[in-house]
């Protein structure tokens, strides 16, 4: 087998995975599997993740167009199909794959119990093909968001923000570098954009321990929005800080390199063992003490000046990396993570010493994982609100400071290219 039939089986089986509920970040664990198995060379391997990716972003919009050419529904059972459809699909629209290529390879797929469907398929493809005019042809990206998740994002920015954002969603993703030190020599080593903050900014894809100091520990990845919560806390040389939902570890390294003690807690054991590896990586380790436990269970009596909680949420400000957010989540699980934030805050206070600051931050677009979220933990808590102020962030956007705290939209910092979703306020005793 040709190492291109290899190549489409193995995105036919990720969007198979996506279709049942796995995240992209399963799905890539899975595909590196067959990588090794099937020895696929770079070029295949940027095949299967840019095929992939592209056709999760863009489910909304492909399903659309097939429903539109079927005359009754797909089984349901034989999710297989639809998966085959939308692989096909995505490679006419959005690669530069010949039209009869991406046809034939994706008629083939149907084998055994499905292949009475072939002839189907076939049909549907080359009626897209003749009739969609889809060389030149711009689609509507807002038919990839949930209507639920639209509605939501409507009643909170208003709908012209709204359609702003959904732009910016659907860019190609870029990466953030956080430079441990030595910055101008990385920058030149790396040949990123500089933005602010020793961080560069890459537009390009690729294995991340291929780009230059990854093995030197000289840098890891932190998207902008997410290094604002430790630039919050002020001086933290030498002061003890407790990172709360700490893993993968981003803000971890950021609080350790500027020379804070971390004490990590996060409720996964493998989390912990991968920030582990990671803080070891960047040669950090001296002053962490990583605990694996669920917080709302740990009974440590010790106290903080400074506590960091960056709660789990459903982190629809990740929607340009992570598209897979779009159909894994819904609104009951919204609901499910902002009582589960509440329940960490009010467990945190209790944690904070009298004069001591506490960041809560999330990578969520919700104001029912944000804004809410802070009203009730003010009307339960003797606790309140330390504003964030302008001054403070000189070099952001002035956009991203809303009544005290900070929420950070994808098409903010738009002259480079955009931010993540964040949420951040701070708060002190009261």
């Amino acid at each position: 087998m040709k190492n291109k039939d290899k190549s489409r089986i193995i995105v036919k089986i990720g969007i198979h995975k996506h279709l049942q509920g796995l995240t992209l970040k399963e799905i890539e664990v899975i595909q590196d599997k067959y990588f090794k198995e099937n020895n696929l060379d770079t070029r295949d391997k940027a095949f299967v993740k840019n095929l992939t990716l592209s056709s999760i972003r863009n489910r909304g919009i492909l399903e659309n167009i097939i429903t539109k050419y079927l005359d009754r529904p797909l089984p349901k059972k034989l999710i297989e199909i639809k998966a085959i459809l939308i692989m096909g699909l995505a490679q006419i629209l959005f690669t530069r794959i010949e039209d009869y290529a991406a046809v034939n390879t994706t008629v083939n797929f149907f084998e055994g119990r499905i292949k009475k469907w072939r002839g189907l398929c076939n049909a549907i493809l080359r009626k897209i093909i003749r009739e969609e005019n889809h060389k030149n042809k711009k689609y509507n990206l807002s038919l990839n968001v949930p209507s639920w998740l639209y509605k939501v994002w409507k009643k909170q920015y208003g709908e012209k923000n709204t359609k702003i954002i959904i732009d910016y969603l659907f860019k190609e993703p870029f990466l953030d570098i956080k430079v441990k030190k030595d910055f101008d020599f990385w920058k030149k080593e790396i040949n990123g954009e500089e933005v602010i903050n020793n961080t560069l900014r890459l537009n390009k894809s690729g294995e991340i321990k291929n780009l230059k100091g990854y093995n030197e520990g000289a840098w890891w990845v932190q998207n902008l929005a997410a290094q604002i919560p430790v630039e919050l806390m002020g001086n933290i040389k030498n002061e003890n800080v407790l990172d709360i939902c700490a893993a993968p570890g981003g803000k971890t390294a950021q609080l350790l390199n500027e020379g804070a003690i971390v004490t990590a807690i996060d409720i996964s054991e493998k989390k912990i063992e991968k920030l582990n590896s990671n803080i070891f990586r960047l040669n950090l380790e001296k002053n962490l003490t990583t605990i694996s436990v669920d917080f709302l269970k740990w009974n440590s009596k010790k106290k903080y000046n400074k506590i960091l909680l960056d709660a789990p949420c459903s982190a629809t400000g990740t929607i340009r990396k992570n598209p897979d957010i779009l159909w894994n989540k819904n609104e009951e699980d919204i609901e499910r993570l902002a009582n589960t934030q509440i329940k960490l805050l009010d467990k945190t206070v209790g944690k904070l010493n009298g004069k001591g600051i506490l960041i809560y931050c999330n990578c969520s677009m919700q104001f029912e994982e944000g804004e809410k979220v802070i009203d009730l933990f003010i009307k339960k808590n003797r606790v309140k609100l330390l504003p964030i102020k302008p001054e403070e962030l000189k070099l952001f956007p002035k956009e991203i400071f809303k009544n005290g705290f900070i929420r950070t939209l994808p098409y903010m910092y738009n002259e480079f290219g955009g931010l993540d979703g964040f949420f951040i306020a701070r708060f002190i005793k009261a």
